[in-house]
């Protein structure tokens, strides 16, 4: 047999095998590699889109590198995790400023850093991430994040208290309720707005309270 008509056979095995799904080609770029590892992730299969997570995240995806890295981090694979989210966040991309932050805040795979944590939280949340801007406005609620006791009935507090009140964490809305009574944070006094937030709080699903979840384990082992 020629040289010709073998590679022309490998072409043809090759080409069937990507059309039936059992390679991935070659020339599929890091979004590609995303997306299919996302699909992969919302099934629950961590294993399948664990490399191509990886493969996109070291292809500089930073929606890759903050998947990976979440993956990472269920998996106690803490110091690598924040590594990937910390590429992320430097990128700008709002979960890998969030788990960064998270991580950071907990000292997990790292030194706790509480300044640095609330940098990147205000970072996301000044994106609009909701989970970020809760987190903040529990820390000056709480003093939490190395916020100070100054700072915790200001104008910066009253902003991210209210943005989180408005998006229903529960929390935001009893503390309107009362600074509206007690004329916090530069409150006028207002009894029905008061009053309003009050009931807000009441009928509150609960949905948008909770602060960062607690860890959730996986294997990256197949079952």
């Amino acid at each position: 047999m020629s040289l010709e008509p073998r590679y022309k056979l490998k072409a043809l095995i090759l080409t069937l095998a990507i059309v039936c799904g059992l390679v991935t080609p070659a020339l599929a770029g890091p979004a590609e590699d995303h997306a299919e590892g996302t699909r992969h992730n919302a099934r629950g299969d961590v294993v399948a889109a664990m490399p191509l997570f990886r493969r996109a995240a070291d292809a500089g995806h930073s929606g890759a590198q903050a998947a990976l890295a979440d993956l990472l981090q269920k998996a106690d694979f803490s110091v690598e995790a924040i590594a990937y989210f910390r590429k992320s966040a430097e990128q700008g991309n709002i979960e890998g400023q969030y788990g960064l932050a998270a991580m950071l805040a907990m000292g997990e795979g790292t030194g706790q850093n509480l300044s640095e944590a609330r940098k990147y939280f205000t970072a996301a949340a000044e994106k609009g991430h909701q989970p970020s801007i809760n987190e903040l406005a529990s820390s000056y609620l709480t003093g939490g994040l190395g916020i100070e006791e100054s700072e915790r009935k200001g104008p910066e507090a009253l902003r991210w208290i209210r943005l989180s009140a408005e998006n229903g964490f529960r929390p935001s809305m009893e503390a309107l309720s009362k600074a509206y009574r007690a004329g916090d944070y530069g409150l006028v006094t207002d009894t029905k707005l008061a009053e309003a937030w009050a009931d807000k709080a009441s009928k509150s699903s609960g949905a948008q309270n909770r602060r960062r979840s607690a860890k959730k384990a996986i294997s990256l082992e197949k079952q």
